[in-house]
């Protein structure tokens, strides 16, 4: 009898124990549980951009490439996640025109960000004409600050060599860990084409100098706010004309000019009817308004207090010395304008303007991996 009492009280004793047992496993593997990397949030994993850029140019050859590139990737507050400079290998990507891509990866854990922004910086830039040495981002990371990034109007080897930049805006879903994004990158500067021809076939016709007054002192790399514009100064001139020996023009035009700028001319009929004087890369002026009677203002009561950029044009028609003022109306940024002027007689001439595309730059980032 005391041998089963016995026996009973072990055979209690031991189911106890397994039980407890069982019950600590459990409260162990809940624990593990809450630590497990499937439970996770799908925006606390790190998640892998990459970025192709997908350029498209109007170059002057075929080997006129972006030469530095250089990417802020923020949250949208504009903290800084992740900075990139390198100098990317480009590589055609088309046969009609010259379209370049390059492409780069970057790493980023996106816990609780809701939102990513992309600063975009092309090419170098320079503060000062004096200063030999660009401007140095890699210790830039207030995004205010890189907005507010002035620079100077320096020699450039190419339309491709010019400061370019663009942003972007991506909105991140939780359950979501791939994404394209599309970033429209521009020139920060604008290109100007002078083209000038005669109206009268028997004229003899030189141009014996071009200038540009009314420079802006800096422009900006990132389109600023209107308070910004404020700051320039509007006082600097500069030569056209990359030599100094005088310019024959041979050429002649005696057809309908377009009454405006809208109204494009065939390239074959400028070509062949006018000779290019000047083509420099400007600062944009976005002094003065397109008025009806055209995008250009030939002298007329324009004052020297105004801003605008003004063409001075020396020449010389049937070996008598003439000046012309042309004042020309809002230069933007990743503008290309070609002005078309035909000397006509000793007092007059004619002016049309052609606003062409210089053609925004692509950069498509496809998704995460």
């Amino acid at each position: 009898m005391n041998l089963k009492t016995n026996e009973l009280i072990n055979l209690k004793y031991m189911m106890k124990v397994i039980s407890i047992a069982t019950w600590l496993m459990l409260f162990i593997l809940a624990g593990c549980s809450d630590a497990s990397p499937y439970a996770e949030e799908p925006s606390a994993q790190e998640r892998t951009i990459t970025l192709n850029l997908d350029i498209t140019t109007r170059a002057d050859n075929g080997t006129d490439t972006p030469e530095k590139l250089r990417l802020w990737i923020c949250d949208g507050s504009d903290n800084l996640i992740q900075y990139i400079e390198n100098s990317p290998t480009w590589q055609a990507s088309s046969t009609e025109g010259i379209d370049w891509i390059t492409s780069l990866q970057a790493k980023i854990k996106t816990k609780e960000i809701e939102s990513l922004n992309f600063y975009l910086v092309l090419n170098d830039a320079y503060s000062s004409v004096d200063d030999a040495s660009p401007i140095s981002f890699i210790n830039i990371d207030d995004i205010a600050a890189l907005k507010n990034t002035s620079f100077v109007l320096t020699n450039y080897g190419g339309d491709n060599k010019v400061p370019m930049t663009g942003t972007k805006n991506l909105a991140l879903n939780a359950d979501e860990l791939e994404y394209g994004v599309l970033i429209d990158a521009t020139r920060c500067v604008a290109k100007l084409g002078i083209y000038c021809t005669k109206g009268n076939t028997s004229s003899t016709l030189t141009i014996d100098q071009v200038t540009l007054s009314k420079v802006p002192d800096k422009g900006y790399l990132f389109e600023p706010d209107p308070d910004s514009y404020t700051s320039i100064e509007y006082t600097g001139t500069k030569n056209l004309l990359s030599i100094t020996e005088q310019i024959t023009v041979t050429k002649s035009y005696t057809g309908e000019m377009p009454s405006y700028f809208e109204d494009f001319w065939a390239e074959t009929t400028t070509e062949e009817s006018f000779e290019e004087i000047s083509s420099p890369y400007l600062l944009e002026n976005l002094n003065g308004n397109v008025t009806d009677d055209g995008f250009l203002q030939v002298n007329g009561s324009i004052t020297d207090n105004d801003k605008r950029y003004c063409i001075t044009l020396s020449y010389t028609l049937n070996g008598v010395g003439y000046t012309q003022n042309i004042y020309v109306s809002q230069i933007k940024r990743n503008q290309y304008s070609k002005i078309y002027i035909r000397i006509n007689d000793a007092i007059t001439i004619s002016t049309y303007c052609q606003v062409n595309s210089w053609t925004e730059h692509e950069m498509e980032v496809p998704a995460f991996e």
